[in-house]
Parts: C-alpha cells; structure tokens; sequence
C-alpha cells in the first residue's frame, strides 16, 4: 500500500511540476477525506478518453475518498484496479480485455456513470514472421497477393520468381508450385509446373488453390492433389485480384489493366460459366475480398477508395474514403482518406483490413505516408490506423511504432492474426492483437 500511495502522489504532483507556474489543474486537498454520505458523488471528466491495455485513467470530480478500499470503479462493467484516489480524484488502471465503455464510479450506496464512454484500444503487435533467405528469396518488384488454407497454412504469390511459396508456421519458407525464377505455361505436378508472374491466390472450401497467373492472361487451379491446370485462359486481360465465394462456388477476379478489361469485373461461375460484371462507374481495383455476407469488398487503386459491391445486382457503395481525394487520414465512411489502396480482408466480425500503397512500382512519393495498416469497423465504417504510420521503413513493435515498406496484402486467419506481404521488405509481417 506504501508503495502505491508514493505512485499516486507522484503521479499527482508531476503534472505540478512540469507546468511551472501555469494554473495548478490539481491539488490534493486532504490526505484523508471521508466520502460524504449526504452528498452526491460528482463525476466531471475522465482522461485520457482512450487507450489500451496497462492505460492509467484520470477521473475528476468531487467527493470520493482516500480509502480505496470504498471505491468501486467499472470500465465497461468491469472492474479495474485503483492506483489511488483523493477528494477530487481517482486513478485507475486498464486491464486487459476491459472493452469500450461508460465509467461508473460506487462508493456506499451512490454511484454516477460517466457521459462518455472510454474507448478502448486494442494493443497490436507487429513481428516479422517470414524473412526473404529463409529458404527461399521473395520477388516482389510489384505487387502481389497471399491466402490462407483451412488448416492454417500462408501461401504467397512471388510474382517475379514465377511461383507460389508455402511458409510454415515457424516461418520457413518452400516452393509450393512452379519452379522459382523460371517463366512459362506448363501444367502437371507442382514441380513442373510453370507460371507466368502469379500476383494472387484464393482457396475454394476445399483447399483447392486458384491462382491469377497474370502474364499468362489464365486463371490456374493447384488440387490438393497437387496437380496444376488452366481452368480458364485468354478471357481477362492480365487478372491480378481474385478471391473465392465458398457459398456458391464462385471466383471473382479483377484485372490490372483496366484499359483492356474497360473497368468491367468478371465472374468464373461454379458450373463453369464466364461471366463479364459491369459497375456503374469502372474501378481500377487493387485487392479484392469477400466479407461474411458474401459482398464484395474492393481497394479501388485509382480511385483511393473502398467500395462493397452486390454481386447479385451489381451495384456499389462507399465503404470508406472520397473518390479521388487521396491521403492518410483516419475518421468515418467518407471523412477518411487512402492513398492508392491495395490489400483488402475481413475477419470474423466482418472488420475490413487495407494494406497501405499500391502502385505497381515503387514510388516513395505515394507510398511515404501509405506504408500502414488500416481498419475499417464493421457497423459503423470507422477508420483507424492499427500499424504502422506516416513513414516507411521497417521495424517490429507495438501498432503505430511499427513501420512497413509498401504492404500490398495481407490475410486475417480464424483466431484474428493479421498476416502482411510487405514488399518493400520482402517479408511476411504478423501482427497479433492483445
């Protein structure tokens, strides 16, 4: 108990000391007040407004108490340690796991809630998961694309060595398909076979492989068998972004030349039929994904925005962004702003990730302050920056230390992993939520 009230005072007196002879905001008033029964308890404001995990909130008001053992504190309806508390303020602590919520405050038979709610922060954690040496080198001189099988394992487009790699959960990297550096059209087992720059992948539900072989103009099936064929070829002009809809059989797929494909999207039915998709307005997609309810989530690249698309009727919405307003700016829906989105994937609650820049080639100029990772919250089209920041680089650390070089993909896998192909890196980054 020493210990603690020596931090609480501490705690109190810093902000004293470092503002000098500017108006005092606190002042501890008694050492030892007694919560007025008679009285109201008084709950003015709390700050910080948000945070995460081990956050020491600040709640001032009047008539609480010194005897922590009195106070009871709820973030959330749940319960948080007491650091100290005076007359006029109570310093708590967030534990994991505490959730957004209002703040209620009981000591004896009052209690108040707070106005506001406090927003808690999920606490994110990015390392490097796979390293370009580690049994193989990545080519990723544009961008490319990566899924996840059911059972877990990553699956990479390296575009330039002309094959799809397999990493392991330890991170080792293999050739799972093709034969690394070499180019061509070839089919058979996945070790003669031959792709064409493959930029991405996408598994049906029952783990077989489909990949966008774009130089080859064909899109290519990989059985579990481990056989590669040409499921459809010369009907998309350069298909770069495809993705899966487990529901009905349905592959979707978007070209990287949209003065070939005239903006359409094109649809590779389960019974076999090809279909060209027009939009009222034509994008100019960089990554493509289904979210739970099986609608279309699309990185326009030219346009910086994020459309969901119907595939039944067609039709497109904005999801976040303003068309043709680039940027690095969180907010909702509209307010926020990317600069030339690529990677797109939902998790289980139907939360959209983007991966930051996606220009074919490298361009510092765009991808400086588009080298992150971005959330868009299901419900509500909230949009946070969950790693990285407004610089490039690299480096491994909590979310908005973290840096990243040009992310173009990245994947969520069942227990809410984000896995990221950052390019200009040539790794494979993890990022693990609390």
């Amino acid at each position: 108990m020493k210990n603690i009230h020596k931090y609480f005072i501490f705690g109190l007196l810093t902000p004293l000391l470092w503002m000098g002879c500017q108006e005092e905001v606190f002042k501890q008033i008694d050492q030892s007040y007694v919560h007025n029964v008679s009285m109201p308890i008084v709950l003015t404001s709390f700050a910080p407004m948000e945070g995460s995990e081990a956050a020491e909130i600040s709640i001032d008001g009047d008539n609480f108490s010194t005897d922590i053992s009195k106070i009871q504190v709820l973030v959330n309806g749940v319960e948080v340690p007491i650091l100290g508390a005076n007359k006029k303020r109570i310093i708590v602590k967030i534990p994991q796991g505490t959730g957004t919520g209002k703040i209620r405050i009981k000591i004896g038979n009052q209690e108040i809630e707070s106005k506001d709610s406090f927003i808690y922060a999920l606490k994110r954690t990015v390392s490097t998961y796979a390293l370009s040496g580690n049994g193989a080198t990545f080519n990723f001189f544009v961008n490319a694309g990566m899924d996840i099988d059911s059972k877990g394992n990553l699956y990479v487009a390296d575009v330039f060595n002309n094959c799809i790699r397999k990493i392991s959960a330890s991170g080792e990297i293999s050739t799972y398909a093709g034969i690394s550096g070499q180019e061509g059209n070839v089919n058979g087992s996945t070790q003669v076979a031959l792709f064409n720059h493959p930029t991405d992948i996408a598994f049906d539900a029952d783990d077989n492989m489909y990949v966008a072989d774009t130089w080859n103009w064909a899109i290519r099936k990989v059985s579990t068998a481990g056989e590669v064929s040409t499921v459809k070829a010369w009907v998309v002009p350069f298909p770069q972004g495809i993705t899966f809809n487990r529901s009905n059989g349905s592959l979707y797929i978007v070209s990287a030349l949209p003065a070939a494909s005239q903006g359409k999207m094109f649809e590779l039915k389960g019974d076999g039929q090809f279909v060209e998709r027009s939009v009222d307005v034509p994008i100019v997609s960089g990554g493509i994904c289904l979210d739970k309810n099986n609608q279309l989530i699309i990185a326009d690249n030219g346009k910086s925005v994020i459309y969901r698309i119907n595939p039944t009727t067609w039709t497109k919405e904005i999801i976040a962004g303003s068309e043709n307003q680039k940027g690095w700016q969180d907010g909702v829906g509209e307010q926020a702003r990317f600069n030339h989105p690529w990677g797109v994937a939902v998790d289980k609650d139907n939360n959209i990730y983007v991966a930051g820049s996606g220009h074919l080639f490298d361009n510092p100029d765009i991808a400086t302050n588009a080298s992150n990772i971005r959330m868009i919250e299901a419900g509500t089209n909230k949009v946070s920056t969950i790693a990285g920041g407004g610089t490039m680089g690299f480096f491994d650390g909590l979310g908005g230390e973290a840096k990243f070089a040009v992310p173009t993909d990245l994947v969520v896998d069942a227990s809410g992993v984000i896995y990221v192909l950052d390019k200009g890196n040539l790794r494979i980054r993890k990022i693990i939520t609390e």
